[in-house]
């Protein structure tokens, strides 16, 4: 897969990325096909909101968005298996 647009990408959002409250590069498996986040991501929060870029099948772009959510079936596992280990979990504001 080229990765061109999204180095180039990272460069044009260097404003956004250095204000970005969280901000990243991470990487999807690419074994899975059907994953939509496969290859190279660059993730950006800002306030409420998070966007992750990656390339998309046909070399395009892709952007996922996001907004904070409470009570999703995904945090509720994860919060399970840490309390299950006894990890320590801040209470929600």
């Amino acid at each position: 897969m080229d990765y061109t647009h999204l180095i180039k990408v990272r460069a044009l959002l260097d404003e956004i990325w250095k204000k970005a409250l969280l901000r990243g590069r991470c990487r999807g498996p690419e074994i899975i096909r059907s994953n939509p986040f496969a290859g190279s991501n660059i993730t950006l929060a800002e306030g409420k909101e998070l966007v992750s870029i990656c390339v998309g099948k046909d070399g395009a772009l892709r952007i996922h968005e996001f907004t904070i959510a409470s009570k999703t079936s995904l945090g509720e596992k994860v919060k399970a298996i840490l309390r299950k280990n006894s990890i320590p979990l801040e209470k929600p504001d």
